[in-house]
Protein backbone atom coordinates (compact mmCIF):
# COMPACT_ATOMS: atom_id res chain seq x y z
CA UNK A 1 0.00 0.00 0.00
CA UNK A 2 1.24 3.32 -1.05
CA UNK A 3 2.13 6.08 1.91
CA UNK A 4 0.81 8.96 1.80
CA UNK A 5 3.35 12.14 1.87
CA UNK A 6 3.24 14.45 4.89
CA UNK A 7 3.34 17.90 3.31
CA UNK A 8 4.89 20.28 6.23
CA UNK A 9 7.78 17.09 6.92
CA UNK A 10 7.82 17.76 2.83
CA UNK A 11 8.00 21.10 3.59
CA UNK A 12 10.85 20.97 6.03
CA UNK A 13 12.83 19.12 3.21
CA UNK A 14 12.67 21.42 0.92
CA UNK A 15 13.46 24.15 3.24
CA UNK A 16 16.52 22.39 4.82
CA UNK A 17 17.89 20.85 1.26
CA UNK A 18 17.77 17.77 2.86
CA UNK A 19 15.40 14.60 1.62
CA UNK A 20 15.50 11.95 3.85
CA UNK A 21 12.88 13.60 6.53
CA UNK A 22 14.47 12.66 9.89
CA UNK A 23 17.34 14.58 8.95
CA UNK A 24 15.68 17.12 7.23
CA UNK A 25 14.24 17.30 10.54
CA UNK A 26 17.29 17.19 12.49
CA UNK A 27 18.57 19.72 10.92
CA UNK A 28 15.80 22.24 11.70
CA UNK A 29 15.89 21.84 15.12
CA UNK A 30 19.86 22.26 14.83
CA UNK A 31 19.10 25.82 13.39
CA UNK A 32 17.30 26.57 16.65
CA UNK A 33 18.77 24.71 19.62
CA UNK A 34 21.98 25.37 21.58
CA UNK A 35 23.66 22.04 23.20
CA UNK A 36 22.47 22.00 26.53
CA UNK A 37 19.18 24.32 25.84
CA UNK A 38 16.29 23.07 28.04
CA UNK A 39 13.03 22.96 26.67
CA UNK A 40 11.94 26.05 28.79
CA UNK A 41 14.68 28.38 27.66
CA UNK A 42 14.20 27.51 23.97
CA UNK A 43 10.25 28.13 23.72
CA UNK A 44 11.46 31.44 25.65
CA UNK A 45 13.44 32.35 22.65
CA UNK A 46 10.76 31.39 20.65
CA UNK A 47 8.68 34.38 21.80
CA UNK A 48 6.74 32.56 24.66
CA UNK A 49 7.00 34.44 27.67
CA UNK A 50 4.89 32.25 30.27
CA UNK A 51 4.40 28.20 31.15
CA UNK A 52 1.36 27.37 32.96
CA UNK A 53 0.92 23.93 34.30
CA UNK A 54 -3.18 23.90 35.10
CA UNK A 55 -6.05 21.23 35.67
CA UNK A 56 -7.26 21.13 31.27
CA UNK A 57 -9.44 18.54 29.79
CA UNK A 58 -6.64 18.36 26.64
CA UNK A 59 -2.47 18.14 26.83
CA UNK A 60 -1.49 21.80 25.91
CA UNK A 61 -1.56 24.62 23.65
CA UNK A 62 -0.36 28.33 22.85
CA UNK A 63 -2.37 31.01 23.35
CA UNK A 64 -1.81 34.49 22.58
CA UNK A 65 -3.82 36.06 25.67
CA UNK A 66 -4.01 40.44 26.03
CA UNK A 67 -0.91 40.39 23.98
CA UNK A 68 0.82 37.65 25.84
CA UNK A 69 1.66 34.49 24.32
CA UNK A 70 1.48 31.54 26.64
CA UNK A 71 1.87 28.11 27.24
CA UNK A 72 -1.00 26.15 28.74
CA UNK A 73 0.54 22.58 29.88
CA UNK A 74 -2.84 19.99 31.68
CA UNK A 75 -1.13 19.70 35.04
CA UNK A 76 -2.99 16.24 35.76
CA UNK A 77 -0.92 14.62 32.65
CA UNK A 78 1.95 12.59 33.82
CA UNK A 79 4.96 14.50 34.09
CA UNK A 80 6.92 12.70 31.30
CA UNK A 81 3.53 13.36 29.16
CA UNK A 82 3.90 17.22 30.16
CA UNK A 83 7.14 17.07 29.01
CA UNK A 84 6.19 15.73 25.72
CA UNK A 85 3.34 17.99 25.35
CA UNK A 86 5.76 21.00 25.55
CA UNK A 87 8.47 19.38 23.23
CA UNK A 88 5.46 19.59 20.82
CA UNK A 89 4.24 23.09 21.46
CA UNK A 90 7.80 24.24 20.93
CA UNK A 91 7.75 22.05 17.23
CA UNK A 92 4.65 24.58 16.52
CA UNK A 93 6.74 26.85 17.63
CA UNK A 94 9.59 26.13 15.38
CA UNK A 95 7.82 25.45 12.34
CA UNK A 96 5.80 28.84 13.11
CA UNK A 97 9.35 30.32 12.62
CA UNK A 98 10.58 29.04 9.76
CA UNK A 99 7.69 27.47 7.72
CA UNK A 100 4.74 29.82 8.82
CA UNK A 101 3.25 26.85 10.49
CA UNK A 102 0.08 27.70 12.55
CA UNK A 103 0.54 27.14 16.68
CA UNK A 104 -3.12 27.10 17.40
CA UNK A 105 -5.44 23.95 17.82
CA UNK A 106 -5.84 22.37 14.27
CA UNK A 107 -7.29 19.71 12.84
CA UNK A 108 -4.27 19.32 10.56
CA UNK A 109 -3.19 15.80 10.78
CA UNK A 110 0.06 16.33 9.10
CA UNK A 111 0.81 19.39 10.61
CA UNK A 112 0.30 17.40 14.42
CA UNK A 113 2.82 14.63 13.21
CA UNK A 114 5.12 17.09 11.91
CA UNK A 115 5.27 18.69 15.62
CA UNK A 116 5.44 15.21 16.81
CA UNK A 117 8.35 14.89 14.55
CA UNK A 118 10.09 17.82 15.70
CA UNK A 119 9.55 17.12 19.39
CA UNK A 120 10.95 13.60 19.16
CA UNK A 121 14.34 15.06 17.63
CA UNK A 122 14.06 17.70 20.84
CA UNK A 123 13.77 14.99 23.25
CA UNK A 124 15.44 12.19 21.53
CA UNK A 125 18.10 13.64 19.86
CA UNK A 126 18.80 11.16 16.97
CA UNK A 127 22.97 11.36 16.71
CA UNK A 128 22.71 10.49 20.76
CA UNK A 129 19.92 7.69 19.86
CA UNK A 130 22.19 5.94 17.78
CA UNK A 131 25.35 6.40 19.74
CA UNK A 132 23.20 4.92 22.87
CA UNK A 133 21.54 2.07 20.88
CA UNK A 134 24.95 1.00 19.48
CA UNK A 135 26.83 0.75 22.52
CA UNK A 136 24.28 -1.22 23.77
CA UNK A 137 24.21 -3.90 20.89
CA UNK A 138 21.47 -5.59 19.30
CA UNK A 139 17.61 -4.78 19.57
CA UNK A 140 16.26 -6.62 22.83
CA UNK A 141 13.61 -5.99 25.37
CA UNK A 142 15.48 -5.84 28.45
CA UNK A 143 17.51 -2.74 26.69
CA UNK A 144 14.62 -0.28 26.52
CA UNK A 145 13.93 1.02 29.68
CA UNK A 146 17.71 2.62 30.20
CA UNK A 147 17.36 4.00 27.03
CA UNK A 148 13.75 5.65 27.96
CA UNK A 149 15.55 6.68 31.43
CA UNK A 150 18.25 8.51 29.60
CA UNK A 151 16.02 10.63 27.44
CA UNK A 152 13.35 11.20 30.22
CA UNK A 153 10.52 10.09 27.88
CA UNK A 154 8.13 6.84 27.77
CA UNK A 155 8.87 3.50 27.02
CA UNK A 156 6.52 3.80 23.96
CA UNK A 157 8.40 7.11 22.61
CA UNK A 158 11.79 5.47 23.05
CA UNK A 159 10.53 2.45 20.91
CA UNK A 160 8.43 4.64 18.59
CA UNK A 161 11.51 6.79 18.00
CA UNK A 162 14.51 4.04 17.69
CA UNK A 163 11.45 2.71 15.09
CA UNK A 164 11.45 5.78 13.44
CA UNK A 165 15.11 6.27 12.91
CA UNK A 166 15.53 2.65 12.18
CA UNK A 167 17.66 1.52 14.42
CA UNK A 168 15.82 -0.82 15.95
CA UNK A 169 13.54 -2.87 13.04
CA UNK A 170 11.90 -5.77 15.13
CA UNK A 171 8.65 -4.91 16.27
CA UNK A 172 7.65 -4.55 19.78
CA UNK A 173 5.50 -3.78 22.18
CA UNK A 174 4.36 -3.79 26.17
CA UNK A 175 1.71 -5.78 27.89
CA UNK A 176 -0.09 -5.99 31.37
CA UNK A 177 -0.56 -9.32 32.04
CA UNK A 178 -3.33 -10.08 34.45
CA UNK A 179 -5.49 -13.08 34.02
CA UNK A 180 -4.91 -12.31 29.78
CA UNK A 181 -1.66 -10.47 28.50
CA UNK A 182 -3.48 -7.29 27.10
CA UNK A 183 -1.30 -5.41 24.65
CA UNK A 184 -0.70 -1.62 25.48
CA UNK A 185 1.07 -0.52 22.42
CA UNK A 186 3.15 -2.35 19.51
CA UNK A 187 5.77 -0.72 17.62
CA UNK A 188 6.18 -2.29 14.08
CA UNK A 189 4.97 -5.18 12.36
CA UNK A 190 2.80 -7.15 14.65
CA UNK A 191 2.57 -11.09 13.46
CA UNK A 192 -1.02 -11.37 14.82
CA UNK A 193 -4.48 -9.28 14.88
CA UNK A 194 -5.68 -9.12 18.27
CA UNK A 195 -4.39 -7.32 21.40
CA UNK A 196 -4.48 -10.19 23.52
CA UNK A 197 -2.58 -12.63 21.92
CA UNK A 198 -2.16 -16.43 23.81
CA UNK A 199 1.15 -16.49 23.83
CA UNK A 200 3.37 -19.17 26.13
CA UNK A 201 6.15 -16.34 26.45
CA UNK A 202 4.38 -13.65 28.66
CA UNK A 203 4.20 -16.27 31.28
CA UNK A 204 7.69 -17.66 30.96
CA UNK A 205 8.90 -13.50 31.67
CA UNK A 206 6.71 -12.98 34.41
CA UNK A 207 8.68 -15.74 36.39
CA UNK A 208 12.03 -15.31 35.20
CA UNK A 209 14.54 -12.15 35.94
CA UNK A 210 16.13 -12.46 32.65
CA UNK A 211 14.75 -12.09 29.49
CA UNK A 212 13.09 -15.40 27.68
CA UNK A 213 12.68 -16.34 24.20
CA UNK A 214 10.57 -18.77 22.59
CA UNK A 215 9.25 -20.03 19.71
CA UNK A 216 5.01 -20.20 18.96
CA UNK A 217 2.48 -20.86 16.70
CA UNK A 218 0.97 -18.13 15.67
CA UNK A 219 -2.92 -18.55 13.78
CA UNK A 220 -2.71 -17.37 9.85
CA UNK A 221 -6.17 -17.99 8.49
CA UNK A 222 -6.17 -21.52 7.65
CA UNK A 223 -2.22 -22.06 8.85
CA UNK A 224 -0.09 -21.28 11.41
CA UNK A 225 3.24 -19.81 11.36
CA UNK A 226 6.27 -20.30 13.74
CA UNK A 227 7.42 -16.59 15.12
CA UNK A 228 10.14 -16.32 17.34
CA UNK A 229 9.83 -13.85 20.58
CA UNK A 230 12.21 -12.51 23.11
CA UNK A 231 10.31 -10.89 26.64
CA UNK A 232 11.66 -9.59 29.68
CA UNK A 233 9.02 -8.38 32.99
CA UNK A 234 9.90 -4.84 33.42
CA UNK A 235 8.35 -4.90 37.04
CA UNK A 236 4.20 -4.94 38.60
CA UNK A 237 2.74 -6.67 36.02
CA UNK A 238 4.28 -5.64 32.68
CA UNK A 239 6.42 -7.62 29.77
CA UNK A 240 8.08 -6.11 27.14
CA UNK A 241 8.67 -8.96 23.98
CA UNK A 242 10.45 -8.12 20.77
CA UNK A 243 9.28 -10.16 17.71
CA UNK A 244 13.06 -11.85 17.49
CA UNK A 245 14.84 -12.49 14.48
Amino acid sequence: MRVRKNRWLTKISKHTGESEASRAVEILVDSFRTPGETLSTLVRQLGIQEILSEPLPFDGGVYEIHGKRIIRINSLAPAIRQTFTLAHEAGHLILERSLKGATSCSADRDLERACNCVAAELLMPARQVKKIAQDLGRQSPEKLSPIANHFGVSLQTAAQRLHDLQVWILGMGMWKCESVARQNWFVGHRPWRTDTPALSVFDLAMESRAPVQTTEHIAKGTYTELVALKAYHIGKKFVIAVVAE
